[in-house]
């Protein structure tokens, strides 16, 4: 069956509006642009805010560690291995090893690394993501637009990292729309971001890298015109990207405090943001006034993460957070060892923390942030326009 419309959708992540304002990027194929809000925290939250067109504190979804409640979590059944003298584990192999255990009794499906994270902090914590967010009932307690699909009969197609590289969904997107596999089809891309996470610092590479992405994603509206009448294109990211300008190293300041994580508090480093659940009295203060006096950020009080709908009252991300201004990095952090070129994650505000949408279409007045994408996705799934 050929179909008379296709609705393509794109997610790249990290393509941020200054990265993309003053190119050609796509200019053919998507002339109409503009940047978009985000909303607090990284990717696990913000794509799940696109996915649903709800906020974090709506979807549960802010970064991809959270507090562990009741000891429900994924590594309590590991804890022995965990709770051994770091000498003995903290390494390669026991750390694959502990992150393919948990994996499995767990069931995971969705996207899930423990990075750089201490494995005596791990029965600690919980994992957010736990399914793959790409399909039916990947949010639970929200409507994805994948539930909305099923649910309403569409015939559609989702390709993410799951099925291979960036390229290689394109390519497959491709072969599905030249034989009208479906209605409407969701890429979601992931290595743009690891692209500028390593390369911010040299827009001619992010330039050259980006002509590979417009001449595929081009190719691919040109196969979808040949074979249906129409063809609507909807090109969005879910945050920016902005270059690295100093790292901050906050072992010095927390090793100086007559306190000891995870015994009196624990704290998550991730890149951009520490935070902090405290467990002893006084530590609190102690870890508070530490980096008021020395830190390179700035604490985000319960006002501002309700302004930002990242207010969380169990506090599962964080009984304090600690914000870095864009540009700043955490260096060595939870997530690597080393600053990255380029990183996301800070305020909303910032310059750099744009998302950006690019379409073929106009998409109307009121598209101005991330959870507007839910309703363009949704008109173009059940033909409201």
């Amino acid at each position: 069956m050929i179909r008379t419309t296709a609705n393509i959708c794109v997610l790249i992540d990290g393509l941020g509006w200054e990265w993309v304002k003053q190119t050609s990027f796509l200019s053919q194929a998507a002339p109409y642009r503009r940047s978009l809000g985000t909303v607090f925290g990284f990717s696990a939250g913000a794509i799940p805010s696109i996915l649903t067109g709800r906020h974090p504190e709506q979807h549960g979804r802010l970064a991809m560690f959270q507090r562990a409640v009741d000891g429900c979590s994924p590594f309590a059944r590991l804890r022995w291995v965990c709770s051994m003298p770091p000498a003995l584990v903290e390494n390669r192999y026991v750390r694959r090893a502990i992150k393919s255990a948990a994996a499995a009794l767990g069931r995971f499906s969705g996207y899930f690394s423990i990075y750089k994270v201490p494995l005596r902090y791990l029965p600690l914590l919980d994992v957010a993501e736990k399914r793959d967010i790409y399909r039916p009932g990947g949010i639970p307690g929200s409507t994805s637009i994948f539930d909305l699909l099923q649910a309403n009969g569409c015939a559609w197609r989702s390709y993410s990292y799951h099925q291979g590289s960036d390229f290689s969904l394109i390519d497959r997107a491709r072969e599905d729309l030249d034989c009208g596999a479906a209605g409407f089809y969701f890429l979601y891309l992931s290595q743009v971001d690891a692209f500028l996470h390593a390369h911010a610092d040299s827009p001619p590479l992010v330039a050259a890298r980006l002509a590979e992405y417009d001449a595929r994603l081009t190719d691919l509206c040109r196969v979808a015109r040949r074979r249906h009448a129409r063809v609507r294109l909807r090109i969005f990211s879910d945050h920016g990207m902005a270059p690295t300008r100093a790292s901050v190293d906050l072992r010095p300041i927390l090793g100086a405090l007559p306190a000891a994580a995870p015994r009196d508090y624990l704290c998550l480093l991730d890149s951009t943001m520490a935070r902090f659940w405290f467990f002893a009295a006084g530590t609190r203060a102690l870890v508070m006034n530490a980096l008021d006096d020395g830190g390179a950020g700035r604490w985000l009080d319960e006002a501002e993460l309700r302004s930002l709908r990242a207010w969380f009252p169990d506090r599962r991300y964080g009984e304090e957070i600690y914000l870095l201004p864009e540009g700043r990095v955490f260096a060595p952090s939870h997530m690597g060892l080393a600053a990255p070129n380029g990183m996301h994650g800070f305020h909303p505000d910032a310059a750099h923390s744009k998302a950006a949408l690019l379409s073929s279409e106009e998409c109307g007045a009121g598209v101005e942030h991330i959870t507007a994408v839910f309703g363009l996705m949704r008109s173009c799934a059940l033909g409201e326009n």
